[in-house]
């Protein structure tokens, strides 16, 4: 990885600033065939952004099961003054390819005062309900399952911790019975063993539970808070990247 991160700094003109993995490997639930999702934050040399011109602020690159993602600081930062749950969610990620600690310990703290546990609850909601008619049927893709449930647990610990989700999904089954955790982790064993097109039976009982927690979350979620963005920090920080350069 540290040299797939070099060559795209050498080819694209750019200073990456933090990498990491996102998706199931770092939710903690990947199939032996899951591709390696990398998002990364990186900023260009000063004089890029002294012009007036419209410049991409973004990096794609797909190379078999290597999808790497990338974005402008800039760019970066205002989709978290936003409360972006996925640029929020990258910050956090339990597998890091490239951070400066300074850096990452203050994006952090810019993501943890622009939390809005309104606008990230609306995403899960969104995301949890796009999923949930995806495990209707007598069997059912694991993926889909999975995907249903982290983000209805993600709801779920914003409603009763009031704060930004974890990540790693093992860290939200503690908010659970211990019986329905045992059949989700169970689950989680199979979905290891198998590629991502495995199909499974229908497991009622979780699938009853995602539907239950979607129900509650939909029924609170005007009631939440917004978020606290302090814009000052954000420009400071930004203007301490490009110049550091």
């Amino acid at each position: 990885m540290k040299t797939r991160l070099l060559n795209i700094e050498k080819e694209r003109d750019v200073n990456i600033i933090f990498a990491c993995e996102s998706g199931s490997r770092a939710w903690g639930f990947a199939s032996p065939d899951s591709d390696y999702d990398v998002r990364f934050l990186y900023t260009k040399p000063l004089p890029w952004y002294l012009s007036i011109s419209d410049k991409r602020d973004t990096i794609d690159i797909m190379d078999g099961d290597f999808d790497a993602v990338g974005w402008e600081l800039r760019k970066s930062l205002l989709l978290l003054k936003k409360s972006n749950v996925p640029a929020m969610e990258h910050l956090f990620s339990p597998i890091i390819y490239r951070s400066e600690e300074n850096s990452l310990s203050e994006l952090r703290a810019i993501a943890t005062d622009c939390f809005s546990p309104i606008a990230s609850m609306f995403h899960y909601l969104s995301m949890s309900k796009k999923y949930e008619e995806k495990i209707v049927e007598d069997t059912v893709k694991l993926k889909s399952l999975f995907y249903a449930l982290r983000t209805a647990m993600a709801g779920k610990w914003i409603l009763e911790c009031g704060s930004m989700p974890p990540v790693r999904f093992r860290e939200m089954l503690p908010l659970i019975t211990k019986d329905i955790a045992d059949e989700i982790e169970f689950l989680m064993d199979i979905k290891s063993k198998n590629a991502e097109r495995y199909m499974h039976a229908r497991p009622d009982t979780v699938c009853d539970f995602i539907s239950e927690v979607i129900a509650t979350n939909d029924r609170y979620a005007k009631t939440l808070a917004n978020g606290k963005p302090d814009t000052e920090r954000i420009n400071h920080f930004l203007h301490t990247a490009i110049v550091s350069y």
